[in-house]
């Protein structure tokens, strides 16, 4: 099973589209998954960003290691680290349908893509299962795993 980190952000062209505030997404992710836990942390690389490490138990032993990041006020991606497509599938659902303010803000990268020098980023379905969002995950691996 291929592992890679993806990326979750608001569409490029409306970048502050979630109103990204750690406190929040932490409040929201350990109501949501039982047993998560989530904690702030300082300054990350060269530029000033806030940060927020995340663990989210997804059953079966699973756990998903996370960061969020806001290097401007409301304005940041959320990072599921070393995640099967399943894995990082599930949580896009979760972000998708309960924490932004609309299904259609949603879009992705991956460190795989990014290693493979494609910048360009990919809408989660607005709509649709989890199934459904990890064949658009997967479709974006074998898109950019060559």
């Amino acid at each position: 099973m291929q592992r890679t980190t993806f990326s979750f952000a608001p569409p490029v062209n409306d970048a502050a589209a979630w109103h990204l505030q750690l406190d929040d997404l932490a409040a929201k992710i350990t109501e949501a998954f039982p047993g998560a836990s989530a904690s702030a942390g300082g300054d990350l690389g060269p530029g000033s960003a806030d940060a927020l490490s995340f663990e989210v138990p997804l059953g079966d032993g699973v756990c998903l290691e996370g960061l969020a990041t806001t290097p401007y006020p409301e304005i940041g991606s959320v990072m599921v680290m070393q995640a099967s497509v399943a894995e990082a599938a599930r949580f896009a659902a979760w972000l998708r349908d309960s924490f932004v303010p609309s299904p259609a803000l949603v879009n992705f990268t991956s460190e795989l893509a990014l290693n493979n020098g494609d910048d360009a980023y990919w809408a989660v379905p607005p709509y649709g299962s989890v199934d459904e969002i990890a064949k658009t995950l997967q479709q974006h691996i074998d898109a950019t795993d060559r």
